[in-house]
């Protein structure tokens, strides 16, 4: 069994997929504004009651997203393999979303009064996305739906600022759960930086 784990946006999915079989055995769904830690533990305990000796791996997306969300995947992830002595890949969570179209755009919100554009062709992201400023953002997305691509973002505030954007997310289950014979071993599990972490130095007293 592999366990996906999805919380890079308000909306976390946690599913467990049968290698054996390929089909989704278990699965839960949640939607929290900030604090995914608050909820995401009880399904866990859930699974873990039920298949806890048949998990062999974990497949968790990095974002981009919310920043506490993606962590709080991490931090399972890792916790989880550490505990259990199975291995984990990241993935970005750009590849999962839950859209009919193979090839698309994402739009997102990435603070800073800034957004990302991403490109994903046959559900594989073409490069690493591209940071505009709110003023841009048009101008980004015209030759990208000249080419009859659809643009999705998880951030409902975006929708009502940029017309023919719908509102979407990235599910668990659309993360590759591979066997884990095809992951890259020992790679650190690392949030997909959309910039350099800011940091504040501290003031001079």
């Amino acid at each position: 069994m592999i366990l996906g784990i999805e919380t890079s946006t308000p909306r976390a999915t946690l599913v467990l997929r049968d290698l054996a079989t390929g089909t989704i055995v278990w699965r839960r769904e949640f939607t929290t504004d900030r604090a995914h830690n608050a909820v995401i533990f009880s399904p866990l305990e859930e699974m873990l009651d039920q298949y806890r000796s048949e998990l062999s791996g974990i497949v968790v997306g990095l974002g981009p997203g919310s920043y506490s969300g993606i962590r709080v995947g991490i931090a399972v992830a890792n916790g989880l393999g550490l505990a259990l002595g199975i291995p984990t890949v990241g993935v970005s969570s750009l590849e999962a979303w839950d859209v009919d179209a193979d090839s698309h755009v994402i739009l997102g919100d990435a603070r800073r009064r800034s957004f990302f554009v991403a490109e994903v062709a046959d559900r594989t992201l073409i490069d690493e996305p591209q940071l505009i400023d709110a003023d841009k953002i048009e101008a980004a997305l015209s030759p990208l739906r000249d080419r009859g691509l659809q643009c999705f973002t998880a951030d409902r505030r975006v929708t009502e600022m940029v017309e023919n954007v719908e509102l979407a997310f990235p599910l668990a289950e659309r993360l590759p759960l591979t066997s884990p014979e095809n992951w890259p071993a020992n790679v650190p599990l690392e949030p997909h930086y959309l910039r350099a972490p800011y940091i504040t130095m501290p003031k001079k007293r």
